[in-house]
């Protein structure tokens, strides 16, 4: 990791100094990441490193032959099932795992929701963690962009919204505390105000909706 730090530094031939000063942080918490000395220093610090070197953190935690990630597949199984109950209870149709193809450009979405009184459509991303914010961003206006564009099921909207959907961890919400003015631009509206839209959606709306490890529980998910 701090041989890439460097590389990266280097290429974009900035000193230690300024991407510390990006990052918020002492040249000598930089300098620590860059010499690959990481004892004590917290996951918070090196997501800020890597940000202001206008990089990605990626972490990758292995268990048993992949149980790891059938594990994680489990829970986030759980909470599309989770949203879908909410959903279909409010009187929306779903549609899970819709697939779509618009001259060329291919993708699905995780759980697509259909208001027909209102004419809404609505597209729902559902992450067990938050990885690469830019990456969502993107994928989430290309599906917002194509989706209404394939009429494959007769729904015609007048109104189209998106919604993420994460597990409540602390982490996730430290993630969102974090990184309050990327939220705050392309998700203004907060888990109450989602759960309210649900029950009456009036015209579109963009929202992360934190659902809490208890309300899983409670579920059985």
């Amino acid at each position: 990791m701090g041989r890439v730090l460097r590389a990266i530094r280097l290429d974009q031939r900035l000193t230690q100094q300024a991407v510390a000063g990006r990052a918020g942080l002492s040249q000598s918490v930089y300098s620590r990441a860059e010499h690959g000395d990481l004892a004590g220093m917290t996951l918070g610090n090196l997501d800020r490193i890597v940000e202001a070197l206008g990089a990605g953190l990626s972490i990758d935690v292995r268990y048993r032959g992949g149980l790891g990630d059938r594990l994680a597949d489990a829970a986030h199984a759980a909470l599309v099932d989770y949203v879908v109950g909410i959903l279909r209870g409010a009187g929306w149709m779903i549609e899970l795992e819709f697939g779509f193809n618009v001259f060329g450009e291919r993708g699905s979405v995780d759980v697509l929701g259909w208001h027909a009184d209102t004419r809404t459509l609505l597209i729902v991303e559902v992450k067990s963690r938050f990885t690469d914010l830019q990456a969502m961003l993107l994928s989430l206006a290309r599906k917002v962009r194509l989706v209404p564009a394939r009429d494959q099921l007769g729904w015609s909207p007048d109104h189209v919204a998106r919604i993420v959907v994460v597990h409540g961890t602390t982490e996730s919400r430290s993630v969102v505390a974090r990184h309050a003015a990327i939220f705050d631009s392309a998700f203004p509206a907060r888990s109450m105000d989602v759960r309210t839209w649900f029950r009456a959606p009036a015209g579109s709306i963009a929202g992360i909706w934190l659902v809490s490890p208890e309300a899983l529980r409670a579920r059985g998910g």
